[in-house]
């Protein structure tokens, strides 16, 4: 069940109950964390054993039918079903007469994107790159959360990755996954997922992996001079909660 918590020895690894997944996932993930540099916050991982609809249709996660994964906060955790915000502390039954927290962040990895090796590479590596954006420039993130819930209405061409956060993440994952999965199989997986989006109808998602498919692993993106770039384009449309006056 999606909802039970299981007590392993090290929960910043929760497989839901899958002993397969623990073999074959977390030797990987520890793979692909060689090629980042994590910052000093505690992360917890959830990989899910079946899927939870619910998450869908979370309107304060706006996941979309189409996700894989995601990272939140947890000072969002509010916002999470139950089952995933308890696995921010340490259990309950250990400290009864309070909520003591343990972990900072948290990366929920779908159970369908687990199925496939270089999307499951892809996804995590593009969720680690987020929990390595908030942990190191978190008011970086705090502007392109609001650019990424205005953009589209001031843009109406924007997709995903024309949000500066977003944009990183697709690249610094691909370029993860190249590696560990091979180029080939990574364009194959874009390729999947165009195919994918295409027969859904959704235009912008099918534009995102074409995106993804077609930006150089290789590109050197400087994450906040476009997120400054944005700001100062908008500074007097969007409130982003900084001083950031008319010039």
């Amino acid at each position: 069940m999606y909802g039970r918590v299981p007590k392993p020895s090290d929960r910043s690894w929760l497989f839901n109950g899958s002993v397969e997944n623990e073999a074959t996932l977390k030797p990987l993930c520890q793979q692909i964390e060689k090629y980042f540099q994590l910052p000093a916050r505690r992360l917890c991982r959830y990989f899910a054993a079946v899927e939870d609809p619910a998450l869908r249709r979370n309107t304060n996660l706006s996941l979309g039918t189409h996700y894989r994964g995601f990272h939140a906060l947890y000072s969002k955790r509010e916002y999470l079903p139950q089952y995933l915000s308890r696995c921010l502390f340490r259990p309950f039954d250990e400290t009864p007469a309070e909520a003591v927290q343990a972990f900072d962040n948290l990366i929920y990895i779908r159970h369908s994107t687990c199925a496939d090796t270089t999307g499951f590479v892809t996804t995590y590596a593009h969720e680690l790159q987020h929990f390595v954006q908030h942990g190191n420039t978190p008011w970086l993130c705090s502007l392109n959360d609001v650019l990424a819930r205005n953009l589209k209405r001031l843009e109406p061409s924007a997709i995903a990755t024309d949000v500066p956060d977003e944009r990183e993440a697709n690249i610094v994952s691909k370029r993860v996954a190249e590696i560990v999965c091979g180029v080939g199989d990574v364009r194959r997986f874009a390729e999947e997922r165009i195919a994918v989006m295409e027969k859904a109808g959704e235009q912008d998602e099918k534009d995102r992996w074409i995106f993804f498919r077609e930006v150089p692993s290789s590109t050197k993106y400087d994450f906040p001079a476009d997120t400054m770039r944005l700001v100062e384009k908008y500074k007097t449309k969007l409130n982003f909660g900084i001083d950031v006056k008319p010039a």
